[in-house]
């Protein structure tokens, strides 16, 4: 980890939550491409596994309980560019957290720094120039 000041720490917190604003729409969860039957009898895909169409799913966990919803074909590009920006806000906010740790651990360290500095300057003054 490296030793970076606060005020750099303070810049790049500052600008990956202008990173954040810049989003649009975002979804958790994970889109699916799966291969199913379509049902009508004299198709294919009936006697051929091989032969099943493509489809896509949104999966993601509610309450504990996966949640599975039919994504159109029309639809497919839009909602995988949503399930990426929203990947891309989480890892922009395990940063903040990172960096946000940074800058305490730097700042706990600074201040006990001082605290030692102050002592010995302390220890050094003349007696007489001590206050009471």
């Amino acid at each position: 980890m490296e030793n970076l000041s606060e005020s750099v720490l303070r810049q790049r917190i500052e600008a990956r939550r202008r990173a954040l604003s810049e989003g649009g729409i975002s979804l958790s969860g994970s889109l699916v491409r799966t291969l199913r039957p379509c049902g009508r009898e004299n198709c294919r895909c009936v006697q051929d596994p091989g032969a099943r169409h493509p489809s896509h799913v949104l999966t993601r966990k509610v309450k504990k309980k996966t949640k599975v919803v039919y994504v159109p074909v029309d639809m497919v590009e839009e909602v995988d560019h949503w399930v990426q920006e929203r990947r891309r806000i989480k890892r922009l906010l395990a940063e903040i957290d990172a960096l946000a740790e940074q800058l305490i651990r730097s700042h706990v360290g600074a201040s006990r720094a001082v605290r030692r500095n102050r002592a010995r300057l302390e220890a050094t003054r003349p007696t007489s120039s001590r206050p009471a």
